[in-house]
């Protein structure tokens, strides 16, 4: 499991490091304040045997008397360090254990989201099947209006399963990328084409600006994966703002070819901007929320990007006007 993946579990692995050099640092301190006692007494025992060299006198039991402090002093060292070193290693234990259970217990959840989500790719599939027989078939308006219901629903209920599966592969570092030549003005056209009904059921329009001769060397699946999941973000803000425009763009500069994302939809502050590629996260309040969606997607893209040596970013003006989600690839074929 990687840091990235897993931002806590390198705070714990931190505060172990900081831990052992704690440890390190009390051991130290009793073995310099021994080795201080030590000098101390030699040092006065050097003096008292030099006085009474020059004919002056040793005051009687001098060195018992050092001999006896320095013992008492070293053995408070020992005893206090001793206690600290006691609670630190009980400390380093007690979180070494921890970060095992809840890798262990990740680990666990994310078995399951994976075996649930392959649970539910059967019987959603057939409910699609029969879906779409009812819209092929029925001559009655109301049936055909809730066969297209059940189909949208059923999508969007795909989708979500995909992103768990994707975000189970990324987590567990099974995702291998296969990079190949892929014309992006095809591959763009064709995941907005995948979409424009949904959007025009929502009066949003699709627009596509791409040169024609634009190929990026990468991975197809990812990219379909990150585009998908892009569009689907933004139709959803427009869906929940009552936007009306997504834009599509993709332009090359020298060393890098930069996609864009545009809609008129909900937007966010300025702090936001990092934290919608979070794991999980989303803007807002969670109990009242009405926009549909998990919290996955964004951060399936920047998890896809980083594979792909790809760079991910969100712009908005602010809440209410809409936002920019772009993403920027090194162009292997440029000079």
């Amino acid at each position: 499991m990687s840091f990235k993946g897993d931002p806590s579990r390198a705070v714990q692995i931190g505060f172990l490091l900081l831990l052992t050099l704690t440890s390190a640092q009390v051991a130290w301190w009793i073995a310099e304040n021994v080795h201080y006692s030590r000098a101390v007494e030699a040092r006065i025992a050097s003096l008292y045997k030099e006085a009474e060299k020059a004919g002056g006198t040793m005051p009687e039991g001098a060195l018992q008397a050092l001999a006896e402090e320095r013992s008492k002093r070293i053995n408070r060292y020992l005893w206090e360090g001793g206690f600290f070193l006691l609670v630190l290693i009980g400390g380093m234990s007690v979180l070494t254990s921890a970060i095992r259970l809840d890798a262990n217990l990740r680990r666990r959840q994310q078995n399951f989201l994976a075996a649930v989500s392959h649970e539910f790719k059967s019987p959603l599939a057939s409910i699609r099947l029969s879906a779409e027989t009812l819209v092929m078939r029925s001559n009655e308006p109301e049936t055909t209006k809730l066969a297209n219901r059940i189909l949208a629903d059923d999508e969007r209920l795909l989708r979500m399963v995909d992103n768990l599966l994707d975000s189970a592969r990324l987590e567990q570092g099974l995702h291998a990328l296969k990079p190949e030549p892929v014309e992006l003005p095809s591959l763009v056209a064709g995941m907005v084409d995948a979409v424009r009904d949904r959007a025009l059921a929502h009066g949003i329009r699709v627009t596509i600006d791409i040169p024609d001769d634009v190929v990026l060397r990468g991975d197809r699946t990812a990219l379909e994966t990150i585009l998908r999941n892009f569009l689907d973000n933004a139709l959803k803000s427009c869906e929940a703002a009552e936007g009306t425009r997504i834009a599509v763009t993709v332009r090359r500069q020298p060393g890098l070819i930069t996609l864009s994302i545009t809609d008129d939809g909900l937007g966010f502050e300025e702090e936001e901007a990092l934290r919608v590629f979070q794991k999980f996260y989303r803007i807002g309040d969670e109990l009242r929320r009405t926009t549909q969606g998990t919290g996955l997607g964004l951060h399936i893209v920047k998890r896809l990007a980083a594979l792909s040596g790809a760079e991910v970013q969100a712009e908005s003006p602010g809440p209410g006007r809409g936002a920019t989600f772009s993403i920027q690839w090194p162009d292997q074929n440029s000079a």
